[in-house]
């Protein structure tokens, strides 16, 4: 049997600035995805692919992207302990920052 790639951390308030979120904060490790399910709609998503820039974030880690409605989502997110960040990227045609973390569920 293959082993899960998914991990999950239950009743989770994610703070967005603008707003906070509560549901289950899924990692896809597979797919380098992080999001937050929520019982109000359809799943928040945290982070972000980064594959049009050639770029794939390394096993246990995604990109957050730190502009738009998501600036300052990295930080809040490492502040309470569910991400690590790595490293910044400057990305597209705006040198935009996003970051690659590792995922502490």
């Amino acid at each position: 049997m293959a082993e899960s790639t998914t991990t999950v951390k239950h009743d989770v308030t994610v703070d967005f600035g603008a707003i906070e979120l509560t549901g289950a904060l899924v990692h896809d490790d597979e797919n380098r995805v992080l999001e937050l399910e929520n019982a109000e709609g359809p799943a928040e998503p945290i982070s972000i692919s980064l594959q049009g820039y050639g770029l794939t974030p390394e096993p246990g880690n995604v990109f957050i992207k730190d502009w738009s409605e998501h600036s300052g989502l990295t930080a809040r997110l490492a502040q309470a302990g569910l991400v690590t960040p790595m490293h910044a990227l400057t990305v597209g045609p705006y040198h935009s920052t996003a970051y690659e973390v590792q995922v502490t569920l």
